[in-house]
């Protein structure tokens, strides 16, 4: 299915502000790892000209130094904020919507995506220490230009008051299979889908459960199952939403 709402959208630049606050536009895309955040939220960034921001990069970013430095920092809280506070983090936007993900000048934007990294930053993003740290520097990267942002609390913590904001869900079977193909895109090498399935029930349990942030439907949101949809088609259905 084709996007054509370019032709349709006004205001089409990165700056587009939302019209009643004449503030950057913010549209949240919270949901559990593999219902389509990260593929819609690029798809829906560029139909919009906005910028795409994926918040669990930046826990990821914070799990790669730790991991690559002292990997005994992972269970210190106040070693992990002192880390989180001097991160020398920056996100840059790429082609085709997508990011870029750096540490100074090195680019670590495949290493994050690693299952190792994803079950460090699963595991550090439950302190509520660091994400104090961590959502401050997330609103820092927004400022002053329009976006679209996902991770698991982007509606609830991060941007509470964004004017549009959507939670995707769908089948543990379908999530854990788009990890596979992702995972096989990235690294050549297939993972065993029963292992990704374990993989994501700990990271829901994480995600639910934990004391700060955890992944909630936020308030106001827009709930969306794309379990049976295309990425296309979801962002079709918000565009709609948004246009309202």
């Amino acid at each position: 299915m084709p996007l054509t709402v370019r032709k349709r959208v006004r205001q089409p630049t990165r700056q587009r502000a939302n019209a009643r606050t004449h503030q950057p536009l913010i549209i949240t895309i919270d949901g559990p790892a593999g219902s389509g955040k990260s593929t819609v939220a690029r798809l829906l960034a560029k139909a919009l000209g906005l910028t795409y921001l994926d918040t669990g990069a930046t826990y990821r970013a914070l799990a790669y130094a730790v991991l690559r430095g002292d990997p005994s920092a992972l269970g210190n809280v106040s070693q992990l904020v002192l880390v989180a506070h001097v991160l020398p983090l920056r996100v840059v936007p790429g082609r085709a919507g997508g990011l870029h993900v750096y540490l100074d000048a090195l680019d670590i934007t495949r290493a994050i995506r690693s299952e190792d990294v994803s079950r460090a930053a699963a595991t550090i993003s439950t302190f509520p220490e660091v994400r104090a740290v961590m959502v401050a520097r997330q609103r820092e990267l927004a400022k002053g230009q329009g976006l679209v942002v996902e991770g698991r609390d982007t509606g609830s913590v991060v941007f509470p008051k964004a004017p549009h904001k959507f939670f995707l869900t769908a089948d543990l079977g379908i999530r854990a299979e788009r990890r596979r193909r992702e995972l096989l895109k990235l690294y050549g090498e297939p993972t065993p889908l029963g292992q990704i399935r374990h993989e994501m029930r700990f990271r829901d349990l994480l995600d639910q459960t934990r004391p700060v942030g955890r992944l909630v439907q936020p308030k106001g949101a827009v709930a969306i199952d794309t379990t049976h949809l295309t990425a296309r088609q979801v962002v079709e259905r918000m565009l709609r939403r948004i246009r309202r």
